[in-house]
């Protein structure tokens, strides 16, 4: 069954893909995953920063899932999430369009922005969780398409980082959370 984001994005101009698996149940992973905030996250905190230089800073210390780059326009806890954003990321400071649905997303078609979906599937596995998150991204047109091609062959490595250390973090918060007393 194709998940929302697959349903959400079928046609895409560049995607990444991670995944990990957690010795830990599928409750705890979820519940690391949904409270998982930059401060916790060792190689993402300086990238971003980084990237924020010279701006008034960003907040560290709430959930991303509440407070982070996408909005959360579907959360089906506790097993998957869908985060949306329309955005010109290529920008010093990167111009934004809110979405709040699934609905606006979809129906967003103004030229010179760049749509995008991340997911995060949690699934159950004899080994312990399946974590996986997938993020897909559309131009809106041609120019558009050229000029963030330059954008994502320069930040392509640090942003499959980015999503290789909230895999880690979520797999080690979520082992500490298991093995806490009175914890099964």
């Amino acid at each position: 069954m194709p998940t929302l984001l697959e349903q959400t994005m079928p046609v895409y101009h560049f995607s990444e893909r991670h995944s990990r698996v957690l010795p830990a149940n599928p409750d705890h992973v979820w519940d690391a995953l949904s409270g998982l905030t930059l401060d916790q996250l060792v190689v993402a905190r300086p990238l971003v920063a980084l990237r924020h230089l010279g701006s008034r800073g960003i907040a560290t210390s709430r959930p991303l899932f509440t407070d982070g780059p996408i909005t959360m326009v579907a959360v089906q806890a506790p097993e998957y999430a869908l985060g949306a954003a329309v955005a010109r990321p290529w920008q010093r400071s990167p111009s934004r369009i809110a979405i709040s649905s699934v609905e606006e997303f979809i129906a967003f078609e103004d030229v010179g922005w760049v749509k995008y979906l991340t997911d995060f599937h949690v699934r159950p596995c004899p080994a312990g969780t399946v974590l996986s998150t997938e993020t897909r991204g559309y131009s809106t047109d041609r120019a558009t398409r050229h000029r963030f091609a330059f954008y994502w062959a320069a930040i392509r490595t640090g942003s499959g980082l980015i999503r290789r250390d909230i895999l880690a973090t979520v797999d080690r918060i979520s082992r500490r959370e298991q093995n806490a007393p009175g914890i099964g």
